[in-house]
């Protein structure tokens, strides 16, 4: 199977070849009859594999009809086999399933999803099996061209239920097999029409708190890299102090990978249980539609007038990367959104602009209403968890969206305090630590506040009396 891929990976980038310059040449028909892509000129064809007019493989079906380029290099697969008789090995299904990986990565490009990329060996890891190709007897599973073989039945399959593609995936760990299986009497999910939503739940995607909850409810990020960051240390430190090549380096790094894929195993179940339990709380699920690309890149360069490097802030910045790289707000939102999918539930992307500037009280938009972790209106008193109060305008923004009512979000009882009258000294520190404006001043006279406990709330709020000066706890 380390062979198959080996193989698979030079067969895929050289029909990736073929398809990028027969893609550049009818892109660019001036090129001439024969063209080299780097330097745009004309050649002849002992130095191109390919002309404008023509592509790997028959172009025409014996019945006439024109193939697409799929089935082109299709076709040219026996010719590959007698030219390198090593390519037998391989079950012809799987060639073919390669071809089709490719024809999918150009329907992505097509689509707007980013240019098709030639595969390195840390990106191909896997190949597939056509449907009706496998065959599956209790543990053992037998796989064309390489035979009966014993594996882990993680779970059974229903009864009902037919194989379709079969994919085999290399892990740090070990070798991993995919089924898709499909049953024809189960009709497909769809999604709850409007008037059957009951319920909606806003969230919002943090780091500290991986998930906020527009009831309240809220979920840590157990930082699964950070747990085992000593242990990578240790693991990086002896791995590069083999000898280069050597079987003890090789041994180093794959003990490094698994606990690289440990890491990985840790962070997926952990985010498909997320998933479940958002589904099984609301019918509407709203999420924000974050440009993690643009939070995680690096800062521009300052120069002075001399052309001397500033400091920019970026080994700063390096630590909340590697956070929100460990937090994968991606992968989480996809989950959802295909958890979300099986069981009919609408999940819906809003942009999260204010969305934690604003109170949901009142409406009032103020940089000012955050510091931190709280979130004080300094217009109308409301006060609450920062993220909890995002969530709860995440939530708005969707239903509004969807022209559902908002009373069908879920949300914690809104408790608003009395909004203080400030007076006396101006740029206090006590004011400022309460997350008010520079230039608000302190309150001289004692203020009695008081929240009751919520049931279901996990996190109860702190508030605080204003004593000459000075907060103190209730």
């Amino acid at each position: 199977m380390t062979n198959w891929l080996l193989m698979l990976r030079s067969h895929y980038n050289f029909c990736l070849r073929d398809r990028i310059e027969a893609y550049e040449q009818v892109k660019s028909p001036k090129l001439g009859n024969y063209s080299d892509l780097k330097t745009k000129s004309t050649c002849c064809p002992l130095t191109c594999s390919i002309s404008n007019k023509s592509q790997l493989g028959e172009a025409f079906k014996k019945s006439g009809k024109k193939r697409n380029a799929y089935e082109m290099q299709s076709s040219e697969l026996p010719f590959l086999k007698q030219a390198r008789p090593w390519y037998k090995s391989i079950h012809s299904t799987v060639l073919q399933q390669n071809l089709r990986r490719l024809k999918t990565a150009f329907e992505n490009f097509f689509d707007g999803r980013g240019y098709p990329k030639f595969k390195t060996r840390q990106r191909f890891k896997s190949f597939s099996y056509a449907p009706n190709q496998v065959k599956l007897e209790g543990n053992k599973i037998y796989l064309p061209s390489i035979g009966w073989m014993r594996f882990f039945k993680s779970r059974n399959i229903p009864d009902g239920f037919q194989l379709k593609t079969v994919t085999v995936r290399q892990k740090a760990d070990g070798w991993y097999i995919s089924i898709r299986i499909e049953s024809k009497d189960i009709p497909q999910s769809k999604p709850k029409d409007l008037e059957q939503i009951k319920t909606g739940v806003g969230i919002d995607l943090g780091i500290k708190k991986l998930v906020a909850l527009s009831n309240g409810e809220l979920i840590e990020n157990p930082q699964f890299e950070k747990r085992l960051s000593k242990r990578k240390t240790i693991r990086q430190r002896r791995a590069s102090r083999k000898k280069r090549g050597s079987s003890n380096q090789k041994k180093a790094y794959a003990k490094l990978a698994r606990l690289d894929q440990k890491i990985v195993n840790q962070r997926e179940d952990y985010q498909w249980k997320i998933a479940h339990h958002l589904v099984r709380l609301a019918d509407v699920i709203v999420l924000e539609d974050l440009n993690i690309q643009g939070m995680i890149k690096k800062c521009r360069a300052k120069q002075d007038e001399n052309g001397k490097f500033l400091k920019n802030g970026q080994s700063a910045k390096r630590a909340l990367n590697r956070l929100i790289r460990d937090c994968s707000w991606g992968n989480l939102t996809e989950k959802i959104e295909s958890v979300a999918a099986k069981f009919g539930s609408i999940c819906l992307k809003v942009n999260p602009k204010f969305t934690s500037q604003k109170c949901s009280h009142c409406g009032h938009i103020q940089k000012e209403n955050r510091n931190k972790e709280r979130f004080l209106c300094l217009n109308c008193g409301f006060l609450a968890d920062a993220d909890v109060q995002a969530s709860v305008n995440v939530g708005i923004k969707g239903l509004k969206t969807l022209g559902i009512s908002q009373s069908k979000l879920l949300r914690v009882p809104q408790k608003v305090t009395p909004k203080p009258e400030l007076t006396g000294s101006k740029n206090s520190d006590s004011a400022r630590s309460w997350g008010f404006p520079p230039g608000a001043t302190e309150s001289r006279r004692e203020i009695s506040v008081s929240l009751e406990a919520e049931p279901g709330n996990p996190q109860q709020l702190k508030l605080f009396e204003w004593v000459n000066g000075e907060a103190i706890s209730c």
